[in-house]
C-alpha cells in the first residue's frame, strides 16, 4: 500500500491564482542557510518568498540580505514548511540543500557501522529521500536538490529516480565549469529539462581562477585547511590501522596556485594565503570571510556576520549563488 506523502496530508486551501509567465518565478528555499541559493535565484530574476532553516544565526544572515522573504526557523521534515507551498496554480520553484556533512567522503573514514556516526548517516540519507519525494509530490513548476556527489548519495537519488523515471534527473557537476572559482563538485538533481539546460552551460571555457575572483590576492597560492598529509602506505597493516601513515601537514602542503581554481571552500578548516619561494612557505595568513565569500561567488556587498568564525562557517555551508543563477536562468 502506498503511504501518502507529507505534502498530500497537509496541503492547505488557498485562493485561486491565475499563473502568469510574466510574473517572477517564486522560490521556496528549504535548508536556506545564509542565503547562497536565494541570492543566485534573485540574480536570475526570481522572487524569494520563503526560507527555512534550523540554524537561527544563519537564518538571521539570510533575513538581513533577503528581508522581503518569509523566514521560519524550524527543523525539517516539517509539516509547517510544506504547508507554505502554493496550491493555487502559481509558478514556483522549490530547492533543498539538506546537510551533507554526514554524507561527505571526508567524514566516511570516521564512521563505523553501528555507532552514532552511522546513525547520523542514515538520518542524512533519509533526509535526502524525503526532500526528493516532497518536491515531486508538490505542484511546483520546477525543483532542485544540491548535495555532495558521493556514491552513497547517488544511490539514494537513483532509488527515487526509478520510482519517478520521467520526472527526476541528476548529474555530478564540476562547478568550476559553470564559473565558480573553486574545485567544488556537487550532485544536482532536478526536473529533467532544468538539469539539461544547466549541463548545456557547463564547459571548460567558463573556468575562473582565484586571481579572477579576488583582485588583491595576499599570496602566490591558496592552501586548503587539510591538517594531515599521507607519507607512505603502512606495511603489515593490523586490524583497525589506517592504510597510510600520516604526518602533520606543513604550510607547503595542499597548496594550489592562484592561477587555478581554489580548493573547495569548507565550513571549517578555512583556506589560507601562502607565498611559496623555491617550494618553501615564506609567508602565510588565513583567508578572510570576504575572500571565501568571493570564491563562493557571493556579491561583494553581501552582509555577513561580524564574527569571523560565524561568517566562515555560514559561507562554507552555502550553495554558491552562481550555481543557483545558472540553474534558474532558463525558467526565471
Amino acid at each position: 500500500m502506498r503511504q501518502p506523502s507529507l505534502f498530500e496530508l497537509v496541503k492547505p486551501p488557498r485562493l485561486d491564482h491565475a499563473a502568469s509567465a510574466a510574473e517572477p518565478l517564486e522560490v521556496y528555499d528549504f535548508f536556506a542557510g545564509a542565503g547562497g541559493f536565494s541570492t543566485g535565484a534573485r540574480q536570475a530574476g526570481c522572487r524569494v518568498v520563503y526560507a527555512c532553516d534550523n540554524n537561527a544565526e544563519a537564518l538571521a544572515t539570510h533575513k538581513r540580505n533577503h528581508p522581503e522573504a518569509e523566514h521560519a526557523c524550524l527543523t525539517l521534515p516539517s509539516a509547517e514548511a510544506v504547508a507554505r507551498l502554493p496550491t493555487d496554480g502559481r509558478r514556483f520553484h522549490v530547492h533543498c540543500s539538506p546537510p551533507c556533512v554526514k554524507l561527505s567522503r571526508i567524514n566516511t573514514p570516521n564512521v563505523v557501522a553501528g555507532n552514532a556516526g552511522s546513525r547520523g548517516m542514515d538520518q542524512a540519507a533519509d533526509m535526502v529521500e524525503w526532500c526528493l519525494e516532497m518536491m515531486l509530490a508538490s505542484k511546483c513548476t520546477s525543483w532542485s536538490l544540491e548535495q555532495v556527489g558521493d556514491h552513497s548519495v547517488q544511490a539514494i537519488v537513483e532509488r527515487v529516480r526509478r520510482r519517478h523515471p520521467n520526472r527526476l534527473a541528476y548529474a555530478v557537476v564540476k562547478l568550476e565549469e559553470l564559473g565558480v572559482p573553486q574545485t567544488r563538485v556537487r550532485l544536482i538533481a532536478a526536473t529533467p529539462s532544468l538539469l539539461a539546460a544547466l549541463l548545456r552551460k557547463a564547459c571548460k571555457a567558463n573556468v575562473r581562477t582565484t586571481r579572477d575572483a579576488i583582485s588583491k590576492p595576499r599570496g602566490t597560492h591558496v592552501r586548503s585547511g587539510r591538517s594531515i598529509v599521507q607519507v607512505r602506505k603502512r606495511l603489515n597493516r593490523k586490524a583497525g590501522e589506517t592504510m597510510w601513515i600520516n604526518a602533520r601537514a606543513g604550510w607547503e602542503d595542499w597548496c594550489t596556485s592562484i592561477d587555478r581554481p581554489a580548493p573547495t571552500v569548507r565550513a571549517k578548516h578555512t583556506h589560507a594565503w601562502v607565498t611559496l619561494e623555491d617550494g618553501k612557505a615564506t609567508h602565510h595568513c588565513r583567508m578572510s570571510a570576504q575572500d571565501l565569500a568571493a570564491l563562493q561567488t557571493f556579491p561583494p556587498d553581501y552582509q555577513l556576520p561580524a564574527r569571523k568564525q560565524d561568517a566562515c562557517l555560514q559561507v562554507g555551508n552555502a550553495v554558491p549563488p552562481l550555481l543557483a543563477q545558472r540553474l534558474l536562468e532558463s525558467v526565471a
